[in-house]
């Protein structure tokens, strides 16, 4: 008998525990979000190098209504940001927003839903890529120093001429002093140095925009596929495929880590004063390469104006890079309006005939912030909302504008706003859900709602500052409440009291097995009515 109880004890025992380490988790799992891989008090952003010193300007402005968080930004490589902003698993994101110059593409787009993550395209502004041109004019005459006025600013080149730089014409380009090749619009000559083409061994959509302005026309297609098929015979090409790619497609002069890199391998900055140096022979005089226009003026703080052609525009006009002419050719662009979350927000350039003053619309980049729409703890949301309307705010987009880029215009701003309110409302639901979560029994229904309140407030100052952004184009900037700290980890104290109340059941279980079998064992007596009745039983 005491054998029998023992088993039946200790089984109710182990089902007990088994049970409160089972079921617990259960009763209490939170859906995944990105604050479980991502440090919870840092918002992480993550993209390429074209929009680098811009997003950093702009992080760095907003960073006191950003607080609690501390704002980051990564130069990762722009496949690789999308990489981490899609994930890896099922709710596993290494970023919380990506910074992106394209559309992620259809496999992107699917591994961000099977990892649970829905998006959302906010356009923020607009950048030319330039083609950065090193090539002196002719006051230089081959000394020992150089300065921006040494140099053909705004050379003046057509299709056809880039057609001949960047692929193989008849006679082949062996200087930037040849015929029709010319270092002003006025037909100045420049100093005859030999061209190199550099470029970003990254994948950028600067590399791709240039290839799709190539392939744009029949002449100067023919020229790059000849140029190409020329390279791999001679062993300097990865590939004589001319579409338009984010690899480059020539083998010399490639330079891996991004716009900022690549400049460095061809002249000399000042560690120290982040100016340019005027010795002649830090510079690679003759390159030329397709690059962010952004890192041609001032990125660090300090002008640096490097020389830009003037390319040829689609109603004939050359046009340099610039803020004014980007704000030109994005009044030309279409912003698309649909209901697939993929598709939604995007802007597409296209080539205006009539535009005299627009950038050529091939060589224009859409700068998206990436963000998740899911995912985030309720502050990640909240001030990513917050940052959202300070990008698209006044202040926001005077930043942009003094890069160089063209600002967002107003349907973009409204889309954009759109976007933030749904962070909005994002971080209200995961405020109260979480309050809820944390509610302890007993406690008055002031306090079951504070968290709740608190989102609420913030939510309505959030609408607020959305509407009036929306009609005024203020930024809304400082006009948040206290934000609602996410609940960052799982609640212990459901997961214990579920497990906590099994493990009491199984000892009472144990108690009443071990008054049984005490009863059982205990000895017959001999004597009295009871030992009797037994005798006679017998």
């Amino acid at each position: 008998m005491s054998n029998r109880a023992g088993g039946i004890r200790s089984r109710v025992v182990f089902l007990g525990l088994a049970l409160g380490v089972v079921v617990a988790p259960v009763l209490g799992a939170p859906p995944p979000r990105a604050g479980a891989q991502t440090d919870s008090g840092t918002l992480v952003g993550e993209g390429g190098s074209a929009f680098q010193p811009v997003i950093e300007s702009l992080l760095g402005a907003d960073t006191t209504s950003l607080t609690p968080l501390n704002p980051a930004y990564t130069n990762v490589k722009l496949d690789n940001s999308i990489a981490d902003f899609v994930g890896s698993a099922p709710g596993q994101f290494d970023a919380d927003y990506a910074v992106t110059e394209r559309q992620l593409t259809a496999t992107e787009s699917n591994l961000a839903k099977t990892n649970g993550r829905s998006f959302a395209y906010v356009p923020i502004a607009a950048t030319p890529v330039a083609i950065a041109t090193l090539v002196p004019n002719s006051s230089y005459l081959g000394g020992d120093t150089i300065t921006s006025s040494n140099f053909c600013q705004g050379m003046p080149l057509t299709l056809t001429d880039l057609g001949d730089l960047y692929g193989l014409a008849t006679p082949p380009v062996l200087n930037w002093g040849q015929s029709p090749l010319t270092c002003t619009s006025g037909g100045d000559m420049a100093d005859p140095v030999a061209p190199a083409l550099w470029a970003n061994l990254d994948p950028t959509v600067e590399n791709q925009a240039l290839m799709a302005l190539l392939d744009s026309t029949p002449t100067s297609k023919a020229l790059f596929d000849a140029g190409l098929k020329n390279a791999v015979n001679t062993n300097q090409g990865l590939t004589t495929d001319d579409r338009p790619s984010e690899h480059w497609p020539y083998a010399k002069n490639t330079i891996p880590g991004g716009d900022q890199p690549l400049i460095g391998k061809l002249l000399n900055i000042n560690a120290t004063t982040n100016a340019p140096d005027t010795n002649a022979h830090n510079w690679q005089l003759g390159a030329a390469l397709p690059i962010s226009s952004v890192w041609t003026g001032a990125p660090l703080g300090v002008a640096w104006d490097l020389p830009t052609a003037a390319i040829q525009n689609a109603q004939g006009s050359f046009v340099a890079p610039s803020s004014a002419s980007a704000s030109a050719a994005e009044g030309d662009a279409t912003l698309a309006s649909t209901s697939d979350p993929t598709t939604n927000n995007l802007v597409t350039f296209t080539a205006s005939p009539t535009d005299a003053k627009a950038y050529n619309n091939y060589l224009m980049m859409p700068e998206y912030l990436v963000v998740p729409t899911n995912t985030l703890t309720a502050v990640k949301a909240t001030k990513l909302s917050q940052f959202i309307r300070f990008v698209l705010g006044p202040t926001g987009q005077k930043d942009i504008s003094g890069f160089g880029a063209a600002p967002a215009t107003a349907a973009m701003v409204t889309a954009g706003l759109k976007v933030a309110a749904q962070l909005s409302a994002l971080g209200l639901s995961t405020a109260a859900a979480s309050s809820t979560t944390t509610t302890t029994p007993g406690a008055s229904s002031s306090t079951k709602t504070t968290a709740a309140t608190t989102a609420a407030n913030t939510s309505a100052s959030t609408s607020t500052g959305d509407v009036a952004a929306a009609a005024t184009g203020n930024s809304g900037s400082g006009s948040q409440g206290g934000a609602v700290l996410a609940n960052t980890g799982l609640d212990p104290f459901p997961l214990v009291g579920a497990g906590a109340i099994l493990v009491v059941v199984a000892g009472l279980s144990r108690r009443r097995l071990l008054r049984r079998t005490v009863a059982a064992m205990r000895p017959v007596p001999t004597s009295g009515r009871r030992a009797r009745t037994r005798n006679e039983g017998r």
